[in-house]
């Protein structure tokens, strides 16, 4: 059985994370570089231990955010390169395009060393497939469902809950604007903003004074295994981003049952179904935003059947429903060939099914 160098973000834990783990839990060697809290200590983290230990293992499996992770992304990948070890690369971030088109050659040139690309659904492939790049196909983002308690909502408080950080492409001022629309006629709603601080932080808490909002509560970066206690004191969840990729937080939810309001941008039109599992407004507009809550508060069956939907969805996005996609990508069964490609079919996302063949 192949050994497994896995490269990611290990704070807070991302995908690789968790596939790490789960294959290291049956048996598989694996390790794990990513761990150091801040950008620079990543780099020089796996910048060192790349060349360290990539040539003890058979399999580099590497998460690739671009941006500036992209540059000791680049250095693991090209080590693997240089050793001739079997390259699995997974793209993960909703601004891959733009990354590509702002350096292209560098980034071409770093996307063709895998073996393997994959992407967690349709959004991304279609995006960067459109450019020219190889996307050899997809293999979903999922979640540890037994951590994550389903309660189903149906008569619902007006208690809502924000996950997302304060950078401005999460987008947190309109979450906060929705609220003070809902306030106005539940004087006594609740707001929970978690998420790690940023550029809009101060922001945020001067729109809570000028907008004389009650009850808004900033929890800062909330851990993994705190998620589905927060997420059971709450029964509405707003998902603000102006830009999306497949975002676990959805994942989290549905299978906590929150009823998910959320802008229709990037892959989220991939991933969520409209009034299904979710409630889809547009990007910035926070009235509608409001407008869809109303109606949550006061359609107990549109409560209800979202609820279930999205609890529904998640089980069809756990690592037992993945693994043997990943053992094939990772050759974990001594395949003999190196071309094994992920095709769209229709099981696990709102219109793709996953599956792999040689």
């Amino acid at each position: 059985m192949n050994s497994i160098l896995v490269v990611t973000h290990c704070i807070p834990p991302q995908q690789g994370s968790l596939i790490a783990e789960h294959l290291g839990q049956s048996g598989v060697q694996v390790r794990v570089l990513g761990k150091a809290k801040s950008s620079w200590g990543r780099l020089l983290e796996i910048v060192f231990y790349s060349l360290l230990l990539v040539p003890r293992y058979d399999v580099l499996l590497v998460d690739l955010f671009g941006l500036r992770a992209f540059v000791y992304e680049s250095v693991a990948i090209l080590c693997a390169r240089l050793w001739r070890k079997r390259i699995v690369a997974v793209l993960r971030n909703g601004f891959m395009r733009d990354f590509v088109e702002r350096w292209p050659r560098w980034t071409r040139f770093i996307l063709s060393q895998p073996n393997l690309v994959l992407v967690p659904h349709y959004f991304l492939k279609k995006q960067l497939s459109t450019i020219g790049l190889r996307i050899d196909g997809m293999i979903p983002n999922f979640v540890k469902l037994e951590n994550y308690r389903f309660r189903e909502r149906s008569v619902l408080s007006p208690r809502f809950l924000y996950l997302r950080g304060m950078h401005p492409f999460y987008n947190a001022p309109m979450a906060l604007r929705a609220f003070a629309l809902v306030q106005q006629e539940y004087p006594n709603a609740q707001l929970t903003m978690a998420g790690k601080e940023g550029e809009d932080s101060d922001d945020c808490r001067s729109l809570v004074q000028s907008l004389k909002l009650r009850n808004v509560h900033f929890r800062g970066i909330v851990p993994k295994k705190d998620i589905p206690g927060l997420a059971d004191k709450h029964d509405i969840y707003l998902h603000t981003n102006r830009v999306d990729n497949m975002p676990v937080s959805i994942i989290e939810m549905w299978a906590c049952g929150l009823p998910i309001v959320c802008t229709n941008v990037g892959g989220m039109r991939y991933l969520v179904r409209n009034g299904i599992d979710g409630i889809f407004v547009k990007s910035e507009d926070y009235e509608a935003m409001a407008d869809a809550c109303f109606e949550l508060l006061s359609n107990n069956e549109l409560a209800k059947t979202l609820s279930c939907n999205g609890r529904e969805r998640a089980l069809g996005l756990t690592w037992e429903r993945v693994k043997p996609l990943w053992e094939e990508a990772l050759l974990l069964h001594n395949q003999t060939t190196t071309d094994i490609h992920v095709d769209r079919t229709d099981m696990m996302l709102s219109s793709e099914r996953v599956t792999l063949k040689e």
